[in-house]
């Protein structure tokens, strides 16, 4: 009994271990707490008996001050004056301090200068800190360095990739009725619930939307958008480009990845604050076609000619809130490099039995992407790879 408890807790933990506190909340005890939000009751940031709070009550004045967070001692990088460490009547109770700057684990050094930096498609497969574990489903710190997290007027909507160190690919779909002044793009990112990653993440605002002109929203066809950075990102480990096909090729029999922030499931309510990863099966456009006729699409559903398909296994598929985040695929078996291939696109719920689900087939678009990246003096990396290395099948 006592061994499936620890199993369960560790599973338990594994499952929170992606839903944090916010940003914008803080530890307290509970009776403290005016505002709280649904499942806050999380095990990483807040122990027992502490709750993820967004809003203090006000008639505690000896609260922290509203440019501080409650943390652990140690996790704080001002040295606190004594009258900071309350025990009794703050929000904060020990072994959790007032604190105005938390810590950038390992002095938050961002390695630049390696020989690969400009590689596009580079992975790190380990991840850029060796003492990271994960659970099943997530990614490590900096391991598809390419990926991009898109934020609406400070709330995340979707994902995105960096194809251009000033130019992020992402869906039109996730940018409807949406201004330029709306959006932020984070690059670097790993985990959305803490500031305290060895490798900080970077913010860009977007100077110009280019929407396909011939997007679909009924269908999804031709979904796919760019974002022209007002500031581009520097090249860096844990910040890359993705590498874009060179020519259209058939997919079939490859396992490729989807990695984003969405839903772990459908019937979840919320987003993984931490990268999750979905390794899945690349479907042929006629086993997708009669699939999906078999669901709510009915007998006469037509796939667009600029969709690609994947998945169809259980418990395993792109979810809710993944939307513009990017399908990549290893340039050769057991390689380290990338290319993208597909940005989530649309599916029925998550993860159902023969039910793929549909992505924009890059390799359509790539003419496109780079009339649009001429325009703006950008360009976007491709592999050098030789084509016979794609085999059809």
């Amino acid at each position: 009994m006592a061994r499936h408890w620890i199993i369960g807790a560790l599973f338990l933990g594994c499952v929170l271990l992606g839903e944090a506190c916010k940003d914008t909340e803080q530890c307290v005890l509970e009776e403290r707490c005016a505002e709280q939000p649904a499942f806050t009751y999380r095990s990483l940031l807040c122990q027992s008996p502490y709750v993820c709070c967004a809003e203090v009550k006000k008639d505690e004045a000896s609260a922290c001050k509203g440019t501080e967070q409650c943390v652990l001692q140690e996790r704080c990088a001002v040295e606190a004056p004594p009258f900071t460490y309350r025990s009794l009547s703050s929000s904060c109770q020990s072994p959790y301090v007032c604190c105005e700057e938390v810590k950038k684990d390992k002095g938050s050094t961002e390695k630049t200068g390696s020989s690969e930096d400009n590689e596009c498609g580079r992975s790190n497969p380990n991840g850029l800190d060796e003492n990271m574990e994960v659970c099943e489903g997530q990614t490590y710190p900096g391991q598809f360095p390419w990926t991009i997290a898109v934020f609406i007027k400070g709330t995340y909507i979707g994902g995105g990739t960096l194809v251009a160190p000033g130019v992020v690919l992402t869906s039109a779909h996730k940018l409807r009725h949406v201004s330029e002044a709306d959006i932020v793009v984070r690059a670097g990112e790993w985990d959305h619930s803490t500031e305290a990653e060895e490798f900080s993440h970077e913010e860009s605002r977007v100077k110009e939307i280019v929407r396909h002109e011939e997007f679909n929203y009924s269908t999804g066809a031709n979904n796919l958008a760019l974002l022209f950075l007002e500031t581009p990102f520097e090249i860096k480990d844990h910040i890359r480009t993705i590498c874009l096909p060179n020519e259209v090729k058939s997919l079939v029999g490859k396992r490729c990845t989807v990695a984003g922030w969405g839903r772990q499931s459908y019937p979840v309510k919320y987003n993984s604050d931490i990268l999750k990863k979905i390794e899945l099966p690349m479907v042929s456009r006629d086993t997708c076609q009669r699939q999906l006729r078999n669901t709510v699409m009915g007998r006469t559903f037509s796939l667009a000619p600029s969709l690609i398909c994947a998945g169809g296994e259980l418990d395993k598929d792109a979810c809710l809130g993944d939307g513009g985040s990017a399908l990549f695929c290893a340039l050769e078996d057991g390689s380290d490099r990338y290319e993208q291939v597909g940005i989530v696109n649309w599916g029925i719920e998550c993860g159902k039995k023969d039910v793929p689900a549909t992505y924009t087939n890059v390799a359509m678009f790539t003419d496109w992407i780079d009339q649009q990246l001429k325009g703006h003096s950008a360009q976007v990396r491709q592999p050098e790879v030789p084509r016979f290395q794609f085999r059809k099948t």
